[in-house]
This record gives structure tokens, sequence and C-alpha cells, in this order.
């Protein structure tokens, strides 16, 4: 939920209408060529413009170090039960019914979650039935399928261990007022155009599908994702924080969706950790934001307040991203992070993202 599509006017009550882009060549229920669709995809994505080849993304800068970014979840405390070991699901046990190596499958989400929902969903070649996996949910932007997530966050080919199941979700394409029909996610009660429980329901139930079918370490439950799909990441991460151990929402609009209209102050489930990425020259937002970075800052400051942090001038460095302020908050009842990239990168990714992200995992 963030851009307005290639600099037309999309305002509606102060809500920025999404971007289209050319990921919008596969619309849901279309019988498009995939193919023909990923090649496009390698050059451009989204509503920005950045290099983001894989070998940039998966590297890292070359002045970056892991000082600090990869343990959040190591001690008994953090876990989501508090026990520090593994919460297995009942699916422990059983011989996977889908195909390794990627493959696209449909889950019926009954009335709530809007019926027929589809994903792409990743496991391990050599999966093991007797061991817990953590999983990773990838949500798709504007007018784009789960599958271009597999490429665009690069977490599978970033991952150093493969105890993990990769899920990406499809939105469905639907009306919203103001906006015109686009492949998008509900986030909940207080987002109108976008309000619905519709596509919290979805990944619920997609949840209880996952873990009914594989062995998933339910302390290792993670969201993530871009540009809507970001919104979408933030959302899950509070309305099922008693599923979910951390997310990290990118490029994502400023945070209406936690804004009920009564005036009334939004209350997290669980207990979610938070890692916020923004950039401070994001081109598709910057026309509606006071400074460079309003957003982004919008967004920290939910957190920070939302996990009873110590204030926003109270934090360590983070020794990743170059020159990119990336911060880690004290006194925070949840883990809670922040990295403002630079002007270069713009609505995109920053090329450390991915190895970064999979290591701040990999740290529970």
């Amino acid at each position: 939920m963030v851009v307005q599509p290639f600099g037309l006017a999309g305002a509606v009550t102060g809500r920025i209408r999404p971007c289209d882009s050319v990921l919008g060549l596969v619309a849901f229920g279309e019988e498009k060529d995939l193919k023909q669709y990923l090649c496009v995809l390698g050059f451009t994505l989204g509503c920005g413009t950045t290099d983001l080849a894989d070998d940039d993304r998966d590297s890292g800068p070359e002045n970056a170090t892991t000082q600090d970014t990869s343990n959040p979840g190591d001690s008994a405390e953090d876990t989501a039960d508090g026990s520090g070991s593994e919460n297995l699901s009942a699916g422990c046990g059983l011989a996977p019914t889908d195909s390794s190596g990627g493959v696209q499958l449909e889950i019926d989400a009954g009335t709530a979650g809007d019926g027929a929902r589809s994903y792409w969903l990743s496991r391990p070649a050599n999966y093991d039935p007797d061991q817990g996996h953590g999983l990773i949910i990838g949500l798709p932007g504007t007018n784009a399928l789960g599958q271009s997530m597999v490429w665009y966050l690069g977490l599978e080919s970033a991952a150093t261990t493969e105890d993990w199941i990769f899920v990406y979700p499809d939105p469905l394409w639907r009306d919203f007022t103001g906006w015109g029909n686009l492949g998008g996610w509900l986030l909940g009660p207080h987002a109108s155009p976008a309000d619905g429980q519709q596509d919290l329901a979805f990944m619920d139930v997609l949840l209880d599908r996952l873990e009914a079918a594989y062995c998933i370490d339910r302390n290792r439950i993670f969201v993530t994702g871009h540009s809507w799909g970001g919104d979408m990441a933030a959302v899950v991460g509070c309305f099922m924080g008693d599923r979910i151990r951390a997310a990290v929402p990118a490029a994502a609009n400023r945070p209406y969706w936690f804004e009920p209209a009564n005036g009334s102050a939004m209350d997290c489930e669980g207990a979610v950790d938070v890692w916020t990425f923004y950039g401070i020259a994001d081109d598709h937002f910057a026309p509606y934001e006071s400074y460079p970075g309003d957003y982004g800052d919008q967004q920290n400051a939910f957190w920070l307040d939302e996990h009873q942090c110590n204030g926003a001038g109270d934090y360590t460095e983070l020794a990743i991203g170059g020159a990119d302020p990336c911060l880690e908050y004290s006194g925070c009842s949840s883990n809670t992070r922040y990295c403002l990239y630079g002007p270069a990168t713009g609505h995109q990714i920053p090329s450390y993202f991915s190895r970064t992200v999979m290591d701040y995992f990999e740290g529970y």
C-alpha cells in the first residue's frame, strides 16, 4: 500500500495509491507465461529503478560486519514461548506431500479468507520430517504474485542452513475505492480503502495448513515483504504477533493501518520483534512526506511506542549497511531495529537486505 502509479495522482483521504508495476504482467487467474514474466522481472521490479543484481544483494557491502546483527533470539527469554527450545508443529514425522524446488499451490481459506487462495512454496530437497524447520513468509507488493519474491527478496539464496521452508502468498485483485482494481492486501480493520480481515484470515489458515503438513518450529515463524507487502508484513506482525516471531517490513507506507478511527491506541497481539527498512529517498512517497524518510520514521515511532522502548535517542548502531544508519533500540519489550537506507536505492530494498535479514532470522 504505498505509492502512486508512475507519478499519476492517486491520493485518497491522505492515503497514497499503490504503485502499478511490471509485476502486473501476471494477474491472478490469468493464464500468462511465468517464464516470460520472470525474464521481464529481471529488468524492472516495482515502480522504481535500482541495480539489484543477485550477486550484489547476496554479498552485502564490503565494509559490513556481522556485529550484533544475527542473535536477537539466542537467549531463552527471546523465544516466542520463553522456553529457549523448539516448539514443534503437528506435521512432524509426516512425509511431505508437496514437491521440492518450488511449487504453486492452492488452499481453501473459507468464507472469512475469501475462498480459494494460492501461494508459492519452497521446501528443502532433503527435507527431514523429524527436524524442526523455520518458516519465512514473503509478501509481494502491488500487482505481484508471491513467486516473484523468491528472486526479489533473495532470502533462499542467502540462507546458510537447509532447515527453512519459504512460503510466498498471492494477493487477490480487488476494487479499491479511489485506486481502481489492483492486486494487493487488505490491512485489517483500520486501513480504508484497504480495510478488511480477509487476508489476515488467509494467513491464519495458511499457517494452520503448513503446521499440519510440515515439521515447523513455531518459535521460528517470520514475515517480511516489500511495498504493499511491507505494509502487510507489519500488519501480520501486529495482529498475528502470537504466531509470528519477527516481522521485517521494507519500503512500506506510513502506518495508517494502525490508526483506529475513534482515536484509540493500537495494542498488538503477542510480542513480535520488528526490523523496519525504509529508503531516505523513497521516490514514490517523497511528494507526500514532510521530510526525507518521514514515513519510515513514522513506522519506527509506532514500534518504539508499542515495544515501550527507552526512546528514539537510546540505541546502538549496527555495523551493517555501510554509511546507512541501522539502529537497535534499548529498553524495548521486544527487539526493535530500524535501517534508513541510502538515496540511491529509492523504493527498492538495499543491496545488503537479503544477507542481513536472513542472518537475522537464522539468529533465532
